[in-house]
């Protein structure tokens, strides 16, 4: 039988392994200031913002997270997850998808072509 910290231990090892398999971006690509986090997570449908618990704290202050309801806000493991339902979320996701694509050598030998 599982003891509760091993159960615990397993939970938070299968939430970072989810969370490494997100998109990590940086706080200035979400339009935030770069002191508030320097490793952030976006999910692939792009309705989420994870954050280690050790940077929570910087999130909020920096990143004015703090304002952010509880019910759109998820602890779990040595994660904090921020859900777009929030607006302050949402808001910062869709500065994501403002961020420009870098470039690639084959973009470049395209507009070379022309």
């Amino acid at each position: 039988m599982m003891n509760t910290w091993d159960f615990l231990d397993s939970i938070d090892d299968r939430i970072t392994s989810y969370v490494a398999k997100m998109e990590e971006v940086l706080a200035e690509d979400l339009g935030l200031d770069r002191r508030s986090a320097y490793r952030l997570y976006v999910d692939a449908d792009r309705t989420c913002i994870a954050v280690s618990e050790s940077y929570d704290r910087t999130l909020q202050y920096y990143g004015g997270f703090e304002y952010v309801d509880r019910e759109y806000r998820r602890e779990v493991g040595n994660w904090v997850f921020y859900f777009a339902e929030s607006d302050r979320v949402q808001g910062h996701l869709e500065n994501l998808n403002d961020v420009p694509e870098p470039e690639t050598a084959d973009d470049n030998a395209l507009a070379e072509e022309f």
